[in-house]
């Protein structure tokens, strides 16, 4: 009976001390030990281990990847870290990335290639790409000269010069962005596409092959050509004619049927390489059109006379300018069966008009032409250019033999190869990111991706209705400082290749009271958390000077203004600042204590705002807490002394969600409080804020 009446006697003491104190510095241990996961500190508020979140610790964080979408953190400086590279949802039991649809990797981070590239082609990254490049495209005007290869006096030789391309590193979506690069044969976004023979129009003449010119320097050893990424076996510097002929037809990267080069140098050498160098003509009779340089490597060749130098190198002598249509512009392509459907009477040809195998429609079997294709000519949407070609000049948005096909629109493309170093991105129909439809000329779209030509990386569900689907661009005029508004620019030098995406990746900009990065969370309150002490509200001072009585001005606080005149008083100040979403409560005051509503002896404009002797109010932010930002005079109207705004006190408390003693219900947007704390009021007392910044003094005791 007594230790009952001594427990009841100090309970019942315990509710009076929190009672009449609550917010006193007695002990309090972190909420559930902070679950195991973290380290109890000083007042009772828990540091998580790396891997663990909340008031508790008892939530899980997920892996960071930098964010598809966000707003700029500075001009043209976006894409930071992110939790699920904000293209997912955090399974806090886990510490797992939910991804949405597209995207994978343990943060979201990458792209995933639409339909697995259909099993016709490789899944590559941005970086990746940039490395699978042909280096003879970049090569075919400057050649693969001694100037690429050699050191000062060519006794040191590295061909890896020619075989260099543009790199892609650099750019946020390097590592990120991922696509397909399409097997031969096949092409489109996701390699869905069959693709047809290309040829040359027999109809148009006076056009070239395309003839490169190698010249070797060596007696002893081996060297090898590329074209279009595929290389030859070693070849001997005692091989003939025949031996490099058959050496580069032998290349799957070269097309039509055989012969598909010719080769031949200075009569009367019998060998390829030279000591003194042997001029080697090579001419491409099935590729047309401005192809590839033929990329050498010289690295095994030698010399038997230390005082010659073993070189091989190669550059364009004619540049081809025969055409590489598909279907030799007289068929259109089966995209489905990679087989050219030829206008009448026209069939597959040689590569020069006559009859033969390579599947293009280019040799008229029957007549002659004397009109151009369609009926009428052109199909109305073309003009006929006559003869010799009797080839359509199609309209704007037409193509095609008899321009019946209905070209989309393009834009920049989403994957594509670099044209310089980390710059890429250049115009592509459907943006590489969609199946043109000819008969309508409409792009269809990879899921996730919109636009006339496929140019938007969309917000998933439209930001549930909970915000806006706003361009980067747009989100980084939307940045704000502790609420401040402070807009940043993304992408306005059209020069800056780091920034191509500003029109075309979008993101969720969500509305008051909602959050994530698709804005399906619902915001809590956010408060002090009751426990930690010694801490103080924000006090900011307004001084006005005005002899008149018939000015005015505005305050602005984080974005939000109100229109003050001179001799309102402080009453009238703190309610038109608590109407402001912004401010939730303020204590406004004189700064001389005799001064208030009410008070004997006062002179005639003691309670205005502003006096001819200067006023000095205070403003005392009771929520939010926290360092808040400094109020600013946005303007004046006839205050004919003195307008200024400063801070007198720096706000020190913490602005946490649930005042660090509870957590967030994201689905309801309501605090669930551990233990012992209740609804404040803002400043520690039992209010209606639902932020569990109060000590509740009934959770004591039995």
């Amino acid at each position: 009976m007594k230790n009952k009446l001594l427990r009841s006697i100090t309970i019942g003491a315990l509710h009076l001390l929190i009672l009449a104190h609550p917010s006193s510095s007695i002990y309090t241990p972190c909420p559930s030990s902070c679950s195991g996961n973290g380290k109890c500190t000083t007042w009772g508020v828990c540091s998580c281990f790396t891997g663990f979140t909340s008031a508790d610790c008892s939530l899980r964080t997920c892996p960071l990847g930098p964010a598809w979408s966000d707003i700029a953190t500075a001009d043209d400086t976006a894409h930071q870290s992110a939790e699920c590279s904000n293209r997912g949802k955090c399974d806090r039991n886990t510490g797992q990335c939910l991804c949405e649809t597209m995207y994978e990797g343990s943060a979201c981070e990458r792209l995933a290639c639409p339909n697995d590239c259909s099993g016709r082609g490789r899944c590559l990254s941005a970086k990746a790409l940039a490395r699978m490049q042909d280096p003879g495209i970049q090569r075919k005007s400057s050649g693969c000269t001694s100037t690429d290869i050699c050191d000062a006096d060519c006794s040191n030789r590295d061909y890896s010069a020619c075989s260099a391309v543009n790199v892609y590193e650099t750019p946020w979506e390097a590592d990120q962005f991922f696509g397909c690069l399409c097997d031969a044969g096949y092409a489109g976004y996701d390699c869905s596409i069959r693709t047809c023979a290309t040829g040359d129009d027999p109809l148009t003449g006076s056009q070239d092959n395309d003839i490169q010119l190698l010249e070797c320097h060596a007696d002893f050893g081996t060297f090898t050509l590329t074209f279009r990424r595929e290389t030859t076996a070693p070849i001997s510097v005692d091989a003939s004619v025949t031996d490099v002929t058959n050496a580069i037809n032998a290349l799957s990267s070269l097309e039509g049927q055989q012969p598909k080069v010719a080769v031949s140098w200075t009569g009367g050498v019998d060998r390829v390489c030279i000591s003194s160098g042997n001029n080697i003509q090579v001419t491409f009779l099935q590729d047309f059109g401005d192809l590839p340089l033929l990329i050498p490597d010289g690295t095994n060749l030698g010399q038997t006379s230390g005082s010659d130098t073993p070189i091989i190198t190669a550059q364009k002598v004619v540049t081809g300018t025969k055409e590489a249509d598909s279907c030799s512009a007289h068929g259109t392509c089966d995209e489905e069966k990679g087989i050219c459907q030829c206008l009448d009477d026209w069939m597959t040809s040689d590569g020069y008009g006559n009859a033969g195998t390579r599947g293009d429609c280019g040799y008229r079997s029957t007549g002659t032409t004397s009109t151009c294709p369609g009926e009428p000519a052109c199909i109305g949407h073309g003009t006929c250019l006559g003869p010799p070609s009797y080839r359509c000049d199609c309209e704007s948005g037409r193509s095609g033999p008899d321009c019946s096909l209905i070209d989309c629109p393009s834009d920049k493309s989403w994957f594509t190869f670099p044209t310089g170093d980390n710059a890429a991105h250049s115009e592509a129909v459907c943006s590489d990111m969609g199946i043109c439809n000819r008969n309508t000329g409409q792009c269809e779209c990879a899921p996730g991706f919109e636009g006339a030509a496929c140019q938007y990386l969309t917000c998933f569900q439209d930001c549930h209705g909970n915000g806006e689907c706003l361009s980067m661009s747009t989100l980084a005029e939307k940045n704000e400082v502790n609420g401040d508004p402070t807009p940043y620019s993304y992408g306005s030098d059209p020069n800056n290749s780091l920034t191509w995406d500003n029109n075309q990746v979008f993101g969720c900009h969500c509305a008051d009271n909602f959050e994530g990065y698709n804005c399906n969370l619902k915001s809590c309150p956010k408060g002090d958390d009751p426990n930690t002490q010694h801490q103080d509200n924000e006090i900011q001072q307004l001084s006005c000077t005005d002899s008149n009585d018939a000015g005015s001005f505005q305050l602005s606080f984080r974005g939000q203004t109100v229109n003050v005149g001179a001799t309102d008083t402080a009453p009238d100040l703190e309610t038109a600042l608590n109407n402001l979403s912004a401010i939730e409560n303020v204590s406004v005051s004189y700064e001389d204590p005799a001064i208030y509503v009410g008070a004997p002896s006062l002179d005639p404009d003691a309670l205005q705002l502003c006096r001819a002797s200067e006023a000095l109010i205070n403003i005392e932010f009771m929520s939010p807490t926290g360092n808040v930002p400094e109020m600013t005079v946005a303007s004046s109207v006839d205050i004919d002394g003195a307008l200024t705004m400063t801070t007198l006190q720096d706000g020190s408390k913490e602005n946490i969600v649930c005042s660090g003693r509870g957590l967030c219900n994201y689905a309801s947007g309501l605090c669930e409080c551990f233990p012992g704390y209740a609804s404040s009021d803002g400043q520690g007392n039992i209010g209606s804020r639902r932020d569990c910044g109060a000590i509740n003094p009934y959770s004591y005791g039995s």
